[in-house]
């Protein structure tokens, strides 16, 4: 009689954790899927009003805008977590100049912008891309793995023959 005591007692406190544990783990599993599938999830956009307040952009923070770059005499392109933004008003208006990248916000992760003879070129969290005055954000092939591109720089090259 106490054997079988014994083994209900070990059966309901094996049980129940084991319950909450396969929880947590399935939960982890299901996260990591997505965080390492990024391209596949990056369509699907949360709200920040469902997220907690620490995520909520104020004041330019969490790298809503990392840079600008002047593309003409009047006019400057801000850019960041948020995508680019066009202004030509002294930044008290700003145009959305996210055309051509697909949806998402992390398609629209820049973190740089580069003016070179009239073409605009943008690293982002999902490619390169690039973009010719008057036209939308084309996505440029590139012959690595991985997409990511976390700087832009321009090279110039002297040949001496």
């Amino acid at each position: 009689m106490k054997k079988n005591w014994g083994i209900k007692i070990f059966k309901k406190l094996h049980k129940w954790p084991a319950i909450v544990i396969a929880f947590f783990a399935i939960a982890f599993a299901f996260s990591g899927i997505i965080m390492n599938h990024r391209q596949l999830f990056s369509p699907i956009d949360v709200s920040r009003k469902l997220l907690p307040s620490n995520y909520t952009y104020n004041n330019w923070n969490l790298a809503a805008v990392r840079s600008s770059t002047k593309i003409d005499s009047t006019s400057i392109l801000m850019y960041g977590n948020i995508g680019i933004w066009k202004t030509a008003d002294d930044f008290k208006t700003f145009d959305d100049f996210n055309q051509g990248f697909h949806k998402g916000i992390d398609n629209k992760k820049i973190y740089a912008v580069v003016l070179y003879k009239n073409v605009l070129f943008a690293g982002t969290q999902l490619g390169l891309y690039k973009r010719k005055i008057g036209s939308d954000w084309e996505k440029i092939k590139l012959t690595v793995n991985e997409d990511r591109i976390a700087d832009l720089a321009l090279k110039t090259t002297h040949y001496w023959f």
